[in-house]
């Protein structure tokens, strides 16, 4: 009888050890479903955060898009203006020099004029000769963002990124921008690179800025697609290459100017400037408001 003891001593043992095997494995497996609820729980909330913030960027967006409808001027006034007001073309002359108004009424080009703007055969014009009213802030044009956001989205399908960099500018903006070129270049060089205030045409709200303003943007995949393609959705580059005697600018593959698809596509197909299609100068000497620089 003495002799079966130990065998029943070492079966408790094994059983013993056995039952803590057993417990072990119940808390590991214990443990790992605590985790793996864990990090359900956490990717829940991360999905939540992100359906919650992707509502909120879309309810900011209808917001902005509610603000500009309201701030837009409709795009018939402001692109092709069919129902402004006829104004009366007076010549003047500087310095034994044509004056601009003058040239576009001898090319037979229609000029207008309303509440300070200048509209050319129905197109609203911004450049050296021709400016705005300091007051005039109509933000970004909603017809154009759209039509941008249609370019964008084609062009994403050939593998083109395009983003508008700088769009809408206001006259205070523009104020400070400009002062900043001239304390570092000099008025000269600032001029070529830069608009005075009231001269620069993305206070009309219809000009974009595409992905840079680095002269490194030339001929990439993006500048020559946004080229080739913009009049397609209204938009034409407004500062060629090699016509910086007539745009009064230095080449900007990146500057788009929104007028629309049936005047952009005729401009394009032209080969014109926009100046030289209406007949007109970009020239601060024949500025209204001459010798506007802001000091």
């Amino acid at each position: 009888m003495h002799s079966e003891m130990p065998e029943n001593d070492n079966l408790d043992n094994e059983d013993i050890e056995r039952k803590k095997q057993e417990q072990e494995i119940r808390k590991r497996m214990i443990e790992r479903r605590r985790l793996a609820e864990k990090r359900r729980v956490r990717r829940n909330r991360l999905f939540a955060l992100a359906v919650l913030l992707i509502f909120i960027l879309i309810v900011v967006k209808c917001c902005s898009a509610i603000k500009n409808n309201k701030k837009d001027i409709s795009a018939d006034s402001v692109v092709q203006s069919n129902s402004a007001e006829e104004a009366d073309v007076k010549n003047k002359s500087f310095d034994s020099s044509k004056s601009a108004e003058s040239q576009v009424q001898e090319s037979k080009h229609k000029i207008e004029e309303k509440n300070g703007m200048t509209f050319v055969d129905g197109i609203l014009i911004v450049n050296k000769t021709y400016s705005l009213p300091a007051d005039y802030d109509p933000g970004t044009s909603s017809v154009a963002q759209n039509a941008f956001d249609k370019m964008a989205a084609a062009a994403a399908k050939d593998g083109i990124t395009l983003f508008i960099n700088s769009g809408y500018r206001s006259y205070q903006e523009q104020v400070n921008l400009y002062n900043q070129y001239a304390s570092e270049r000099g008025t000269e060089e600032a001029d070529k690179v830069s608009s005075r205030p009231g001269h620069s045409e993305h206070q009309t709200g219809l000009t974009f800025d595409v992905n840079t303003t680095e002269l490194s943007f030339e001929g990439t995949p993006e500048a020559i697609w946004l080229e080739k393609h913009c009049a397609e959705y209204g938009f034409i580059i407004r500062y060629p290459k090699g016509k910086e005697d007539e745009t009064g600018y230095i080449y900007e593959p990146w500057h788009i100017r929104y007028l629309g698809k049936e005047i952009a596509e005729k401009v394009t197909e032209s080969g014109l400037t926009l100046e030289k299609y209406l007949g007109i100068t970009s020239d601060y000497k024949y500025a209204k408001d001459k010798g506007c620089i802001s000091q």
